[in-house]
């Protein structure tokens, strides 16, 4: 009986010195104190090429929706990877800030043709829709790039739009001729613009809605195009002031550019970040619109961007408010130093572009397309193509881990 309770005692002086030990390094006495995991920081595959009835996934697009939940877009390519062919746009709805993902969802078909390059926006200005109305922007085709850039074949624009945060989508509808100056009077008797575009894609990635300025509420929707007469393409913005009812084209940007992102600069101004296909430069092309006004009253401010890296792909942009209340830019594209479509990364620019920190790498391996969205509590969201395009893969971290200043 004695034994038991010196061994008694002898436990309680242990813990008392244990817990006073603690207490004196500033060191949790128990696991009450120590903090909460951060759940918001994970990775999840969202589609997987070779599965759901399709080859390939490609062309990601990421929006966050007014009831908060994420719509992630993408190619379906049915028969192979090719970027011509039976290609449909697909969506998956996640409730859960991207852990989980619904069904796939069919949004936009051109029959067993092409339809591609989502490029999504939620308008939260219109009267008329006071809980929001998702724009999802696209285009089809019906013939290869090659072919369309030699004026064989079209490429059309469309949009469809959801008011019940993408349960259901509307019909589509074209806005070709608003936005595009198409040649082709044998597939319709009113393409037969003398400007002669050709090649077009909408994005990739999500649009634009300015929040700040004179043209608050404006849609925007960065492009590029092909012109028949010089075989090459320009990037711009189409845009709309009354949710969707017409639109109107701003001016090319100077430089020959490919698939751009847009955020929007102080005051409502207009920034687009374009990929450069053809000038050699390896570094992204970058466009100024400070006025916003993009109809040519103020002209584009252009030139290659030494901070940004390019391996010849897309990338997306989206703007960032701290917890401090400081603005800045996200930019997410491949960051290999041999300019290979590796090590996905994100970098941030505290002056409105001009330069910008080296990058968080987020993953070390194959990663090509990708596109930025919003998340709770400090955290950041990049759907993207990850393993060789073998699936399209959702990642979410902390704003903090990009580098500062």
């Amino acid at each position: 009986m004695r034994r038991k309770k010196s061994v008694a005692i002898l436990m309680i002086a242990l813990i008392q010195v244990i817990f006073f030990s603690c207490a004196k390094k500033g060191l949790p006495a128990s696991n009450n104190n120590v903090s909460p995991k951060d759940t918001l920081s994970f990775s999840s595959q969202v589609y997987i090429s070779g599965q759901e009835g399709y080859n390939t996934f490609r062309i990601p697009a990421i929006i966050k929706t007014n009831d908060g939940g994420l719509l992630a877009f993408t190619e379906g390519r049915v028969n192979n990877s090719a970027d011509f062919g039976d290609i449909k746009i697909l969506v998956k709805k996640s409730m859960d800030n991207g852990k989980t993902w619904s069904a796939s969802e069919l949004v936009a078909q051109n029959s067993n043709l092409q339809a591609g390059n989502p490029s999504p926006v939620v308008d939260n200005t219109d009267p008329n829709y006071p809980q929001g109305r998702i724009f999802l922007f696209y285009c089809t085709g019906n013939n290869t790039q090659a072919n369309v850039t030699n004026l064989v074949g079209v490429r059309e624009v469309w949009y469809t739009t959801s008011t019940d945060n993408g349960a259901t989508w509307s019909a589509p509808t074209n806005i070709t001729l608003q936005v595009h100056h198409p040649y082709q009077p044998t597939f319709n008797p009113a393409y037969t613009d003398t400007l002669k575009w050709t090649a077009y894609a909408t994005g990739p990635g999500h649009a634009l809605q300015l929040t700040q300025g004179a043209h608050t509420g404006r849609m925007v929707v960065p492009i590029n195009h092909g012109i028949y007469s010089s075989k090459t393409n320009y990037a711009a913005a189409f845009y709309s002031d009354d949710h969707g009812v017409s639109f109107l084209l701003s001016p090319d940007v100077p430089f020959q550019s490919d698939e751009t992102t847009a955020t929007e600069l102080q005051n409502g101004g207009v920034l687009l970040n374009s990929r450069d296909q053809y000038l050699g430069s390896h570094e992204r092309i970058l466009s100024y619109d400070v006025s916003g006004n993009l109809d040519g009253t103020t002209k584009w401010q252009t030139g290659f961007n030494t901070y940004l890296p390019d391996p010849v792909c897309e990338g997306s942009m989206i703007n960032y408010t701290t917890t401090a209340g400081k603005q800045v830019l996200l930019f997410s594209n491949p960051v290999s130093p041999d300019l290979s479509r590796n090590q996905l990364g994100v970098r941030q620019s505290f002056d409105w572009g001009k330069t910008w920190t080296s990058p968080v790498i987020l993953n070390g391996g194959p990663a090509a397309y990708s596109d930025l969205v919003i998340l709770p509590l400090g955290h950041i969201g990049v759907l993207y193509e990850s393993n060789n395009y073998g699936a399209i893969t959702f990642i979410s971290f902390q704003y903090n881990q990009v580098p500062g200043e």
